[in-house]
């Protein structure tokens, strides 16, 4: 399926003529062709385990003459077939497509209906492509990056994220209040009852790394035994968010909520950004507002702000939850309010358990060019070495010392 091309794998089937149509379509009666096409790769080595990332530079020649400088970001799957099962039977990339083409303009109309300018994220395109895709506008020449995720975000940054985050939640529950659920994929992407299998032998394989590492974890005699207890329930638990409690407060959740699935703009030399969009939007979730506030705040920020502003943080998106809400017009007597936040949060305390176990150990792991996909979900020779180095590098257990002790004090292991 793919030929290696420098330290990106390049899809067999990418060729130019695919963005003919689009081209044309931009240019109208004025283009020409393509001059020359480069695909490259759009991350840095040992940035995205699961998806072939690529920036896709084009030179398009227009009927004077002219040349314009066109780029595009491609995200398309791995030859992984474990993978591959998990996007058929989730249909993974066909609904981020949908997110960006159909959901987020609908959002962002409804705040330009109460006269708010509010915009969520890249523009999408769609090619006819004979694998799983997502296309997007290329943000960097607008000025958006990422914050280094082995960083994490500060002060500045993680209020950007909470304001953007709670101005996602108030539009989208408000649509769900207007016009009824969102369709059935939005509900389960990431759980499907069809793949619970696969990945409770991949939560069985972390677990073993896992479990052999927690005696390195400072403190950790005082939750071993609630971790033990845990782990074996944990993907029952996480698949029990598939079904929404109605009292819980719901909203369209990004699902997958972290550092390198956030860009910001800058302007000029200013270290404080002025815009923030949401990327990677192919695990959406129809579920209490808690797993994407959980799911962010310990995966994504940095470690001396983590715990100790928790509860500033979550005031702080709620003030501008409750804003926009009133803003769009939702009922008042369904607006949550802080304390029932904070028992959403205490009771969805499993999510935290979840990014503890799962997200944290890829993102706080050092660069290197070795990591796949394969390796860290599966049994391998060359695995072996690379989850034990996610499960016991300095700073990961620096942070997972921090949130599991944080957990247990929150009886977030009561299941």
């Amino acid at each position: 399926m793919t030929a290696e091309t420098g330290t990106a794998p390049m899809p067999t089937w990418l060729r130019a003529n695919l963005f003919e149509e689009l081209l044309s379509k931009r240019y109208g009666g004025n283009y020409a062709g393509i001059k020359s096409f480069k695909p490259e790769a759009g991350l840095k080595p040992g940035e995205n385990y699961s998806t072939i990332m690529l920036r896709l530079k084009l030179e398009v020649e227009l009927q004077d003459h002219t040349i314009e400088n066109v780029s595009y970001m491609l995200k398309t799957p791995y030859d992984f077939e474990m993978y591959r099962e998990i996007l058929r039977k989730n249909n993974m990339f066909a609904v981020e497509r949908d997110v960006f083409i159909q959901v987020i303009p609908e959002l962002e109309q409804m705040y330009k209906d109460v006269g708010v300018e509010v915009k969520f994220g890249a523009k999408a395109y769609e090619i006819d492509a004979p694998d799983d895709y997502v296309l997007l506008q290329d943000l960097g020449p607008l000025g958006f990056r990422n914050v280094d995720r082995l960083e994490g975000l500060d002060m500045v940054h993680t209020k950007c994220v909470l304001k953007k985050m709670a101005q996602w939640h108030a539009v989208s529950a408000t649509r769900i209040h207007l016009k009824g659920p969102y369709p059935q994929n939005y509900l389960q992407p990431t759980y499907a009852d069809t793949m619970k299998e696969s990945i409770e032998q991949v939560a069985e394989t972390l677990g073993k790394y896992f479990l052999k590492c927690l005696p390195l974890y400072e403190g950790y005699e005082e939750y071993s035994a609630a971790v033990h207890k845990m782990q074996p329930k944990i993907v029952d638990l996480m698949y029990a968010m598939n079904t929404p409690d109605p009292q819980d407060f719901n909203a369209l959740n990004h699902g997958d909520c972290w550092t390198s699935n956030i860009m910001f703009k800058y302007e000029d030399e200013s270290p404080e950004p002025i815009e923030t969009y949401f990327v990677d939007l192919q695990l959406p979730k129809v579920t209490s507002v808690a797993y994407d506030l959980i799911y962010f705040l310990l995966g994504s920020t940095k470690f001396e702000i983590q715990l100790s502003q928790f509860d500033y943080f979550i005031k702080y998106y709620h003030d501008h939850l409750v804003e926009h809400l009133r803003m769009l017009n939702y009922p008042e007597a369904k607006t949550p309010t802080l304390g029932f936040l904070h028992t959403q949060l205490l009771k969805y305390g499993r999510v935290g358990y979840h990014i503890a176990f799962i997200l944290c150990p890829p993102v706080l792991l050092d660069r290197t060019e070795d990591a796949n996909l394969t390796d860290f979900v599966t049994e391998t020779d060359n695995g072996d070495g690379l989850k034990l180095a996610m499960y016991s590098n300095a700073r990961y257990k620096k942070h997972v010392s921090a949130i599991l002790k944080w957990l247990n004090n929150r009886g977030a292991f009561q299941c």
